[in-house]
C-alpha cells in the first residue's frame, strides 16, 4: 500500500493513493511530486524524532532504543574509546 506516480494523458503527473483508492495529487510537475514525497518524509521524521525525545526526557530510553539504549556514562566511555569528545564536569574535553 502506498502512492503510485502515474503519468496523466496530458503528460503531467498524478499520485494515486492505494490507502483511499483516490487521487492524492494531480496536474503535478516532477518537482512537485518529489516535493510532496519529501515533505511527507520530513513530517514522518519530525514525528519519530519527537516520539524519541519525549521518551528520553521521560526517562524511558529503553522504550525508544530497546536493548541498545546507553546511559550517559556508557556513551561517554564509548566516545573516549574511539578518540571522540569526552564530557567531564559539564563541558567536553576535545
Amino acid at each position: 500500500m502506498g502512492y503510485q506516480v502515474i503519468k496523466q494523458p496530458d503528460g503531467k503527473l498524478a499520485l494515486f493513493s492505494s490507502f483511499t483508492d483516490t487521487w492524492a495529487l494531480y496536474d503535478g510537475s516532477p518537482q512537485e511530486i518529489v516535493g510532496w514525497f519529501a515533505e511527507r518524509a520530513a513530517e514522518d521524521a519530525r514525528r519519530e524524532a519527537q516520539r524519541v525525545v519525549d521518551l528520553v526526557v521521560a526517562g524511558k530510553s529503553r522504550e525508544a532504543y530497546y536493548q541498545f539504549a546507553r546511559t550517559f556514562a556508557e556513551a561517554n566511555e564509548s566516545s573516549k574509546g574511539h578518540d571522540g569528545i569526552v564530557w567531564s564536569d559539564g563541558w567536553p574535553d576535545a
